[in-house]
């Protein structure tokens, strides 16, 4: 399964023109929590999420902008623009992870594990094409069957093939797979002990699979 497989392509953006104001009331109509800007030609410029809105209001209440007689040389002014402005473009978030349309389930689950987010948009090149959130991919995950089904030998070593690029994004040249009587072997080299637990997991959850032969090694 990949990223194109789990985005929400009915999406609501915004421009990076337009008012903080006009965000508020989108995200309150539609109901969400955050909101992709989008240029003219449809290219992503940032995300304006609901914490964004929320430092704004602490920031602008004048309590936490510390710029109150400060020198010039002292002045936040990252702090201070977010705590004034009332343009989209300046309360944005502008440095994004974004994952391709081809990138494996897994790597999506990765980046937001790895950056502590709650969505992640999908682009090629700049231009957006959805946005994957959390209860997308665990919508995904709950929408594939437990196992895979597959029968004979050849159809067997397909199937953990597949699953190995598109679940664990493992390809052919780490990892060699035979099928003999339905017993699967596995040889190549893993990153860890946790990667070779998840291979395990992986063909024990194809359906067809008798046993499974482990000669993996970890890198040293």
């Amino acid at each position: 399964m990949f990223a194109q497989d789990l985005m929400n392509t009915n999406l609501t953006t915004i421009s990076s023109d337009s008012s903080v104001h006009q965000a508020i009331d989108l995200m309150v109509a539609k109901d969400i929590s955050g909101l992709p800007v989008v240029d003219n030609d449809g290219n992503l410029c940032g995300m304006l999420t609901e914490g964004d809105l929320m430092r704004r209001i602490e920031f602008g209440s004048g309590r936490h902008s510390g710029t109150e007689g400060q020198a010039a040389s002292l002045v936040d002014y990252d702090t201070y623009i977010r705590s004034h402005s009332w343009r989209v473009s300046d309360l944005m978030t502008s440095s994004l992870v974004s994952v391709a349309p081809n990138a494996p389930a897994a790597a999506v689950a990765e980046a937001m594990f790895a950056h502590k987010v709650k969505r992640v948009p999908v682009v090629e090149g700049t231009r957006l094409l959805g946005i994957i959130s959390r209860v997308d991919l665990l919508r995904g995950i709950a929408g594939v069957p437990a196992n895979s089904v597959a029968s004979g030998d050849d159809a067997l070593g397909r199937a953990i093939r597949a699953r190995l690029q598109a679940d664990l994004g493992l390809d052919g040249d780490r990892i060699k797979v035979s099928v003999e009587d339905s017993r699967a072997v596995l040889e190549g080299t893993v990153s860890s002990e946790l990667e070779r637990r998840a291979i395990r997991v992986l063909v024990e959850n194809v359906r067809g699979v008798a046993g499974f032969i482990d000669r993996l090694s970890v890198a040293a």
